[in-house]
């Protein structure tokens, strides 16, 4: 399990760079700074609510300090480096997320490796990822700027942090049911998203390379 912990996410990048391909540059290396100063401070300063709260502050402190907020933060940071010009592709995002979440990773398993508890070690990363690939997936379907597609994205966006922490939740719940098809909902969203994203950057450069061939024809 700390071996997946440690592993995941790291791999994970590598995969999904080859289906989106992504640049490494000054927006890459401050994701992994800003990622790791973010998870050093975590480790040492813990989390921001009680972790034997129960019931809605339970869910709460699984929103914020385990699955949801580790997650967004790097989209917050990327739109404002978006905002300013620091990175020029909205579409780099899932790539900008995952690099940053590496150093948190292997923070997270030399602290919950003690623990010794599978829902941190393999449910949090993956969450993790399926949070980062989905919001990546919405953001590409924004960028048509199709009313039809911008609206049903934007609540996805908003809908699949709450549905990830509440995954998380059922564990200390025990609402199997819950833990069964949300896992089994959350599978499939991660694997059609990725798929639609490689599929979407296949597309964009493929017309890349025939609108420079026509450039050089002409």
């Amino acid at each position: 399990m700390s071996v997946f912990c440690l592993f995941w996410l790291p791999l994970f990048f590598l995969f999904w760079s080859d289906l989106v391909p992504y640049e490494i540059n000054v927006s890459s290396i401050l994701a992994v700074s800003l990622g790791s100063i973010t998870a050093i401070a975590r480790f040492f300063f813990g989390d921001f609510v009680d972790a034997g709260a129960f019931g809605p502050e339970r869910w709460i402190g699984i929103f914020v300090d385990r699955v949801a907020l580790p997650a967004l933060l790097p989209l917050f940071i990327y739109a404002f480096f978006l905002l300013f010009r620091i990175a020029k592709d909205p579409a780099g995002f899932g790539s900008f997320a995952l690099l940053w979440l590496v150093p948190a990773g292997i923070l997270r398993t030399v602290q919950w490796s003690v623990e010794n508890d599978p829902a941190k070690l393999v449910l949090i990363p993956v969450l993790w990822t399926s949070i980062t690939v989905c919001v990546s997936f919405f953001i590409n379907l924004c960028i048509r700027k199709k009313i039809w597609v911008i609206i049903p994205s934007v609540l996805g966006m908003i809908a699949i942090s709450p549905l990830a922490a509440t995954v998380y939740w059922a564990f200390f719940s025990q609402k199997a049911a819950m833990i069964r098809y949300g896992s089994l909902a959350g599978t499939l969203i991660l694997l059609v998203a990725a798929v639609v994203c490689s599929w979407r950057f296949r597309q964009s450069a493929a017309r890349d390379v025939v609108h420079k061939d026509a450039v050089c024809n002409t």
